[in-house]
């Protein structure tokens, strides 16, 4: 009886070992094409990511200027959030949360109560 529990065991860290590897496999590091949508049309958006295990860095650019953004990767589940000025001289957070699908992703964003959707490709 035993040795059929240590079997089991064993047979249930061969099965688990690849899945969590192919869940840490997904790294988004590079440089991204996104087109946020907003109430006021499309802003095409290059987003710059460096990704160290969950924890996400990088910077978000568009014709309003760049800003530094900090987030995590939870399985396919990327949230990462930025400080944005406007032009009224107001500052505000804008959180971004999306799913990522290889070299694609989609989601969505609240930005002070404002909030629509966004997609992205890898470059």
């Amino acid at each position: 009886m035993r040795k059929l529990v240590l079997l089991m065991c064993a047979v249930v860290l061969v099965l688990a070992v690849p899945a969590r590897a192919s869940a840490q496999a997904l790294d988004v590091s590079g440089e991204w094409a996104m087109t946020v949508n907003t109430d006021n049309g499309q802003i095409p958006v290059t987003l710059v990511l460096k990704q160290e295990g969950e924890k996400v860095t990088g910077t978000i650019r568009s014709d309003m200027g760049e800003q530094v953004l900090e987030g995590t990767l939870k399985e396919k589940t990327l949230t990462f959030a930025f400080p944005f000025a406007t032009p009224d001289g107001t500052s505000m957070t804008v959180t971004m949360t999306g799913t990522v699908d290889g070299t694609s992703m989609k989601g969505s964003f609240d930005a002070g109560g404002m909030s629509g959707e966004w997609t992205a490709t890898k470059k």
